[in-house]
């Protein structure tokens, strides 16, 4: 049940923009401004030809764990992608291309769709996939939804420089009407390597709101006073093994459903 009502809570804030954000603070760290940093990064990204990363996804609410994924991406010019989302050691869930078309599966219980797009699949992918069908294709693919970098590139402000692992990171953050979002961009190789996205409980609420009147269930919800609707949400999203041009083919992008749950 925690994770039905997570999976509403993501996708209600999935639909609703950010709000435009402060100007950049003036107590930055020294070095490169905050919005070289994305220049540069966006710029590295466009500059691939494909790439392929791992990771897992995190997201609580309030102070309980409701969602972990393990999650594998891929992605390669100039319409290849596949993106694949674990939990519990079962895939729950794909979004892909191998030139032939864009393809959604989200898992036990639902019919595989063929969408009109690739930014229909990856935007109906972003709220079950914990924000990993849109940060980084949105980057490599330079759309101009749903990658936090283009979306709020002269937003962001710089905090103190951080790890992720082993590797050395500038920080961007920006945080506006009780959202605050932070990026970790690894100082040698330009690409994102952590995101994290932080949401407050009236913010969660006035989401909600906004799409209770054309979703029944989540009116439900919200006239139910469940105290998990007034509850901050936070997702950590941590990408690994990160490979930079791998050789991607067609054929190893043309994503299999489980054989069980096969049409």
């Amino acid at each position: 049940m925690k994770a039905k009502i997570f999976y509403t809570l993501s996708l209600a804030l999935a639909l609703t923009a950010l709000a435009t954000l402060p100007a950049r603070a003036a107590d930055e760290p020294a070095g490169p401004s905050a919005a070289d940093i994305v220049k540069q990064s966006l710029a590295k990204y466009a500059s691939l030809t494909s790439y392929s990363d791992e990771g897992v996804t995190v997201s609580t609410l309030g102070p309980t764990i409701a969602k972990s994924h393990i999650f594998t991406l891929k992605l390669g010019r100039t319409n290849l992608y596949q993106v694949v989302w674990r939990q519990a050691g079962e895939i729950s869930g794909a979004a892909w291309s191998a030139g032939t078309g864009d393809y959604l599966w989200m898992g036990r219980g639902f019919d595989l769709q063929k969408c009109k797009d690739r930014e229909t699949a990856l935007a109906s992918a972003t709220g079950v996939s914990g924000g990993v069908a849109a940060n980084l294709p949105g980057a490599f693919f330079n759309l101009s939804w749903g990658g936090l970098l283009r979306a709020h590139q002269t937003d962001f402000t710089r905090a103190p420089d951080d790890k992720v692992g082993e590797v050395d990171c500038f920080v961007l953050t920006h945080a506006a009407d009780g959202r605050a979002n932070t990026v970790w961009i690894g100082k040698q190789d330009w690409l994102i390597h952590q995101i994290e996205n932080d949401t407050s409980s009236k913010a969660v609420r006035a989401a909600l709101e906004a799409q209770a009147a054309k979703n029944p269930q989540i009116r439900a919800m919200l006239d139910s006073s469940d105290p998990q609707v007034s509850q901050d949400v936070k997702t950590i999203e941590t990408h690994r093994n990160i490979v930079i041009n791998p050789p991607l083919t067609p054929g190893n992008l043309d994503f299999q459903l489980p054989a069980r749950m096969a049409l």
